[in-house]
């Protein structure tokens, strides 16, 4: 099983520098031309499955990229990071060894923590082991839940590690799954 994983396209408050969160903001007219030169890549690609976040940014990327019409599931494990009182704040506020410690479950009060996230991938991603099985799947989320993805498969717990793990938006990045 191949996993193709891309974050969605750049939104304004990515440009700003905010905490996003579950917000249902629009790609930004780059952001569209990021997903219009991923799609390129991925229309020549195997992909079987396509499994989305079903937040609008993610949806609109999904769209623009899944040229040749593949099936889509949408999956509410792969919602970003739910900041609650956090979003729209400078991302500088927080502690990075805080914000990616996969020990902690709730963060600053009542923003979810990376623990909760790879809970929900670790979940997500033994389900379409079983369901899935030999498919090639495009997976369209965020810039946490790419990390939580990278940190589960490639099994790093480290927090400097999954710092340092940069994904831009609409890159992808290839995993093969053991079943």
């Amino acid at each position: 099983m191949n996993l193709y994983v891309i974050r969605h396209g750049e939104v304004d408050l990515n440009v700003k520098k905010l905490l996003n969160g579950r917000n249902d903001s629009f790609l930004t007219e780059n952001g569209i031309k990021q997903a219009k030169r991923a799609s390129k890549e991925i229309k020549n690609t195997d992909i079987e499955l396509v499994i989305c976040s079903p937040l609008k940014r993610t949806k609109q990327t999904c769209e623009i990229i899944n040229a040749n019409k593949i099936p889509v599931i949408y999956d509410n494990r792969l919602l970003e990071r739910n900041t609650n009182s956090l979003m729209y704040k400078s991302d500088s506020i927080v502690d990075k060894y805080v914000f990616y410690n996969c020990k902690n479950t709730i963060i600053y009060g009542d923003c979810e923590g990376f623990g909760s996230i790879l809970e929900r991938i670790k979940s997500f991603i033994e389900d379409i082991k079983l369901k899935y099985e030999n498919k090639n799947i495009l997976i369209v989320s965020h810039l946490d839940v790419c990390k939580a993805i990278y940190s589960y498969i490639e099994n790093i717990y480290d927090t400097q590690k999954i710092i340092d793990f940069k994904q831009d938006n609409c890159e992808i990045k290839k995993y093969k799954i053991k079943i």
